[in-house]
């Protein structure tokens, strides 16, 4: 066993496992992660006179539940090419872009497949152009809104001009429980998390390589199927209720493996040819002279 074998951040390892191993140690873990999720936003609600700080607290407990929902596409993915993806889910698994990714994806409702690839690719870019002709190149606002309010730091602006930023939380009307906590409790409560619900869960899904010409509708059926499974195995537990099954249909997302997660680079001197396209339809004007 190697130095790097020893400590955390071992889970890119569950790639060498064999599928029934792999099984029996996602089902462990799946109630850990859920617990730690379900603490944090109850630490989320105790301190919400602290907006900052009760926002941290909700975004990782939003990041756990996500982990979650890695790992369940883990088992969603096809037994023919899990081989080919599992390396790369994994590496999701410690990834905040990847992790807020998915979560935000619950909140998303695509058509198919293909339109969910182009608003991730749109969502993992490291730059983009904002304002109402693009006059501003800001970072990727899922990591940036991620790291202000963790952090105090130092910010550089397209203008070459720095500025301390001080973290900050957000504040609204409405105090939302994640999206991402929502669908794990759902598939806990479905029976999903046990050895046997995430073998139901494999064997249902297994049946669609999710492509882009898969559409939404073909993810309804699979989450149809699967929870008549759960149900004929009677593996449903006694806390779940239609508004655990609603919210599958709702706010889990199609299978993710077939996309790209990681940042995508975006280089400035591409920005700044796309602000001069947008400044030249909009006025006429380049800024050459």
């Amino acid at each position: 066993m190697a130095k790097s074998d020893i400590g955390l951040r071992q889970a890119h390892r569950i790639a060498n496992m064999p599928a029934d191993k792999r099984t029996a140690f996602v089902a462990e873990g799946l109630p850990i992660l859920l617990e730690s999720a379900r603490g944090l936003y109850a630490a989320s609600q105790k301190v919400s006179d602290m907006p900052r700080e009760s926002s941290v607290l909700k975004g990782h407990a939003e990041e756990e539940a996500a982990k979650i929902l890695i790992l369940m596409d883990i088992v969603r993915c096809p037994k023919k090419r899990i081989a080919g993806r599992i390396g790369t889910l994994m590496s999701w698994y410690y990834d905040h872009l990847s992790r807020r990714l998915y979560a935000e994806a619950c909140q998303w409702r695509p058509v198919d497949l293909k339109e969910l690839r182009k608003i991730i690719d749109q969502r993992r870019v490291t730059h983009y152009l904002e304002g109402g002709m693009g006059e501003f190149i800001a970072p990727n606002d899922l990591i940036y809104q991620r790291e202000t309010r963790l952090y105090a730091d130092i910010e550089g602006l397209d203008d070459g001009t720095l500025q301390w930023v001080a973290p900050g939380g957000y504040t609204s009307m409405f105090d939302f429980k994640p999206n991402a906590l929502i669908v794990a409790e759902a598939l806990s409560a479905v029976g999903a998390f046990s050895i046997k619900g995430i073998n139901a869960v494999s064997a249902v899904w297994d049946e669609v390589d999710f492509q882009d010409a898969t559409t939404c509708n073909e993810s309804d059926r699979l989450i149809q199927a699967m929870l008549e499974r759960l149900i004929e195995e009677k593996l449903v537990t006694e806390a779940a209720s239609d508004d655990h099954v609603g919210q599958l249909y709702n706010r889990w997302q199609m299978p993710l493996y077939a996309l790209d997660m990681k940042s995508k680079v975006v280089e400035r001197s591409a920005l700044e040819e796309e602000q001069e396209r947008m400044l030249w339809a909009e006025t006429g004007v380049t800024n050459e002279y």
